[in-house]
């Protein structure tokens, strides 16, 4: 029974022309504008978001020295200080929690 209601309900939404369809709020766009711009910054390669927050914002490319592959620290929201201290960073939830989410709410 179940599975029918289920059936039923995504039929019924895909007879909904798609014109019907709300266009994107200002909120909406704005956050797709940033993410677009993150991906043009960070990941102009490969074009991807996991790309920029990964190798971009986290820098986690592989560490190469003399055609070798050498161990790096964690990737992560991790800061390593001058003196080699480890310590937490911003993660990129909190980039997005504290600087586009307030910027495109205004």
């Amino acid at each position: 029974m179940r599975k029918l209601v289920l059936t039923a309900v995504l039929g019924s939404a895909l007879l909904v022309p798609a014109t019907a369809a709300a266009a994107p709020s200002a909120k909406g766009q704005c956050r797709q504008d940033a993410k677009d711009a993150t991906i043009a910054l960070l990941s102009p390669d490969e074009g991807t978001m996991g790309d920029a927050v990964s190798d971009g914002f986290y820098g986690n490319e592989p560490n190469e020295v003399d055609g070798h592959t050498v161990p790096s620290q964690s990737p992560g929201p991790k800061v390593t200080l001058p003196d080699g201290t480890v310590v937490n960073g911003s993660s990129w939830g909190d980039v997005q929690k504290n600087v586009i989410k307030p910027a495109c709410n205004g």
